[in-house]
C-alpha cells in the first residue's frame, strides 16, 4: 500500500506543478490562451486595510531614507503571494526593490505578527551561507511595526558588510512607515486555523493523492529563504498540506493544499487579475478563478481561500472546493452556535 504523510497547519506554499500533473480543470473551461479577467461584483467591495506607507510599495521605494540606503530603487514590486495579502491584510506590507546592487525583499510586520518564530527572526539578523550565494536578513524597529528586509551576496562578501548594508535599508524602511491598520472583518470569518482532518475526510484525500490508506503527522518543513519562513510562521494564515511521498521507482508523489487568508476578500479583485491563464466561475455561490493547471482562487466576500495539487487523481476542482468550504461553513456555523 502507498503511504500517505499529512501535513496540516500553517505550512509553506507548495511549488508549481507541470501541466500534467495538476489537478484537472473542469470541462468546457477555456484555452491557456485564454484569460479573461474578473467580472466585477455588484457586491460593494469589503473595506481594505490602512496600509503603513500612504502610496504602498511605490511610495516606500521613493522615500528619501530607502533612496539614501539603498543607492536608489530600479524597480519596485508589490508582492502577492497569499501570505504577502495576510501580511497587508494585517496593517502590513510587502514588497521587492531592486537596487543598482541587490534584490531586496522588504516587509512591514506588524507587532502582532511578531510571536513565535517571527519574533525569533527578527531578533537575530543572520547570514546562511550556501555553496554559491549567502542570504541574510536584518530588522529594525518602527511605529507599531518592524521592518525586516533580506537579499542574496555573494559569499565573498564577509557577513559584517551585508549586515550593516541590510540593517542600513531596514532602518530606513521603518523610518518611512507609520503604524498600519488591519482590514476590518465582520464577525462570521473563515475558521483559524482550519480543520484539517475533517477537511480531508470530506474531500477524500486518500483517494485524491492515488492513496488506499493514510498515516498521518503534524510538522512544518523546513524553510530555505526568509520569505519562506514568513508563509510557515504568519499567523495571518490557516492551511492544511497533504503530501503522499513515492512508493516505488518513476512515483513522483502527489500533494494537495488549502491554504486561506481570513479577511483578506478586499485583495480579491487585485489577486484575480493576478492569476494568468485562468477562466471566471462560481463556487457555492462565489467568484472563482481556476486555472489551466487546476488550481482554484476564490472570495466569498470577506476571505480569500486557494487550492492547489500535484500529479492528483482525477478530480473535479468546483466539488473538492465545495467540499472544503462546506467543512468550514459547519464549524464556524457550530462556533456560533
Amino acid at each position: 500500500m502507498a503511504s500517505l504523510l499529512l501535513v496540516a497547519g500553517m505550512l509553506s506554499g507548495c511549488t508549481g506543478a507541470d501541466a500534467d500533473d495538476a489537478i484537472a480543470p473542469p470541462s468546457g473551461s477555456a484555452s491557456p490562451s485564454e484569460s479573461p479577467r474578473p467580472t466585477p461584483s455588484a457586491s460593494p467591495t469589503p473595506p481594505a486595510p490602512v496600509s503603513p506607507v500612504a502610496g504602498g510599495c511605490p511610495a516606500l521605494a521613493a522615500s528619501d531614507a530607502v533612496v539614501a540606503a539603498s543607492g536608489g530603487v530600479q524597480r519596485v514590486t508589490t508582492l502577492d503571494q497569499m501570505w504577502h495579502i495576510a501580511i497587508e491584510t494585517e496593517g502590513g506590507l510587502a514588497c521587492s526593490l531592486l537596487t543598482s546592487r541587490l534584490a531586496v525583499d522588504a516587509y512591514l510586520l506588524p507587532t502582532s505578527l511578531a510571536t513565535g518564530r517571527i519574533a525569533a527572526l527578527l531578533a537575530a539578523p543572520t547570514c546562511d551561507r550556501g555553496a554559491g550565494s549567502m542570504e541574510c536578513h536584518a530588522s529594525a524597529p518602527g511605529a507599531g511595526q518592524t521592518a525586516l528586509v533580506a537579499a542574496s551576496f555573494p559569499t565573498s562578501v564577509d557577513d559584517a558588510t551585508a549586515l550593516g548594508e541590510l540593517g542600513g535599508i531596514a532602518a530606513a524602511v521603518a523610518a518611512s512607515a507609520t503604524e498600519g491598520t488591519p482590514a476590518p472583518t465582520r464577525a462570521t470569518t473563515w475558521s483559524h486555523p482550519l480543520d484539517c482532518r475533517a477537511i480531508g475526510e470530506t474531500i477524500g484525500v486518500t483517494s485524491l493523492l492515488g492513496s488506499d490508506e493514510a498515516r498521518t503527522a503534524l510538522g512544518a518543513p523546513p524553510a530555505a529563504t526568509v520569505d519562506g519562513e514568513l508563509a510557515i510562521a504568519s499567523s495571518t494564515t490557516a492551511r492544511c498540506d497533504w503530501t503522499r511521498t513515492p512508493t516505488q521507482k518513476g512515483d513522483r508523489g502527489s500533494e494537495f493544499s488549502v491554504i486561506s487568508v481570513p479577511g483578506g476578500a478586499w485583495a480579491w479583485k487585485t489577486l484575480a487579475a493576478s492569476v494568468s491563464d485562468a477562466v471566471d466561475t462560481m463556487v457555492g455561490g462565489h467568484p472563482a478563478r481556476v486555472t489551466s493547471r487546476g488550481e482554484v482562487y476564490l472570495s466569498d466576500g470577506v476571505n480569500i481561500l486557494h487550492l492547489q495539487g500535484q500529479r492528483l487523481a482525477g478530480v473535479s476542482v468546483v466539488d473538492t472546493a465545495l467540499g472544503v468550504l462546506s467543512v468550514i461553513a459547519k464549524k464556524d456555523a457550530g462556533s456560533r452556535g
